[in-house]
């Protein structure tokens, strides 16, 4: 529901749109939702990227969709538009949003596609696996690995 939800208050507003999930925490105001926020010019898409600091550059990023920025750009409505269709084919409700978004920023060639900004540790800062240390602006500090269903030994989905 994420992506479509995203997509329909886009078409909705006419704005640029950040989705936060409900477990985050703001520490500080984010700017690089904000105009101006990003110093070489505005992103049709940001998203946190595990891989985004890694210099050899990979392939298929492995993102975090509990903090992403869809900007109201003809490249970042058609983006939401592919997610939110990508999550309404067959089994892929039941996947985790954000590999269904890998899968088309790798395999799919979307990272060509559009704009993307890949957001800073510091915009979804997750402990104790991740990044202690980081002037945080948004938190994500409940306990779990991210994506990690709740409970004893339940894991990712395996759809």
């Amino acid at each position: 529901m994420k992506p479509s939800f995203i997509l329909g208050q886009i078409e909705a507003t006419k704005l640029p749109v950040a989705w936060l999930d409900s477990d985050l925490e703001f520490h500080r105001f984010p700017t690089l939702f904000a105009p101006g926020g990003w110093e070489d010019g505005p992103r049709d898409v940001a998203i946190f990227n595990y891989w985004g600091n890694e210099s050899n550059g990979q392939g298929t990023p492995s993102t975090g969709s509990g903090v992403v920025y869809f900007n109201n750009t003809e490249r970042g409505t058609a983006m939401a538009r592919a997610w939110a269709e990508a999550m309404a084919y067959g089994t892929n409700s039941e996947a985790p949003d954000d590999q269904v978004f890998n899968e088309l920023l790798g395999p799919g060639g979307w990272h060509s596609r559009a704009s993307f900004g890949w957001l800073p540790a510091s915009y979804l800062r997750v402990v104790p696996m991740f990044y202690r240390g980081v002037d945080t602006v948004i938190d994500h500090d409940h306990g779990n690995p991210p994506g990690v269903m709740e409970g004893a030994d339940v894991g990712h989905s395996p759809t």
